[in-house]
């Protein structure tokens, strides 16, 4: 069971970790997002009741770290994380029932996933604040350029939270080992 306590602290130090880390050159001066791909295997290995509250953390924790003002006028504001990721938290826990485990495919197709809607998501909020909607190779580049490393990302994520003992009864398979 300590899988989940590790899995809750890494997305709070992820979430400081992707605010030190450079613009990634290879991916258009684009930010690496690792925590979708955190909040991917949490939801996909939790219960449904442990989904929720990684998603309502995450959520919380990615509003706080995203708050933008520009002038008077909030672009990003409190609560919409938090929206997504319990959004997001069900879509995936629907998944569960035709995966007895996490694995690595699915986590991964996740991660690009969940992080390009986040970021469409973004910029659409902060168009419709600034009333213009512009799109261009470079923005668009920002956005799937992130999904793009999400994908690849998410395949050591995986493997780094699997070397942590934990699990609970759905992640046994009919042979009795654990699949998790």
């Amino acid at each position: 069971m300590i899988r989940a306590p590790v899995l809750f602290i890494s997305i709070y130090l992820a979430l400081l970790l992707q605010g030190l880390l450079p613009p990634a050159s290879l991916l258009g001066n684009a930010h690496l997002l690792i925590v979708p791909a955190l909040f991917c295997y949490g939801v996909l290995w939790l219960p449904f009741p442990g989904a929720l509250l990684l998603a309502l953390y995450t959520g919380l924790l990615s509003d706080l770290s995203l708050l933008h003002v520009d002038g008077n006028q909030v672009e990003i504001g409190l609560g919409w994380s938090m929206l997504f990721y319990v959004l997001v938290a069900c879509a995936l826990h629907l998944l569960r029932p035709a995966v007895p485990s996490v694995r690595w495919e699915i986590h991964s197709l996740a991660s690009g996933a969940v992080t390009l809607f986040l970021l469409l998501a973004q910029y659409f909020m902060v168009c419709l604040r600034r009333e213009s909607f512009a799109m261009d190779g470079a923005i668009l580049w920002q956005i799937l350029g992130p999904a793009l490393a999400a994908l690849f990302l998410a395949i050591p994520v995986g493997f780094f939270l699997r070397l942590f003992p934990g699990g609970f009864p759905h992640d046994r398979n009919r042979r009795g080992g654990v699949t998790s």
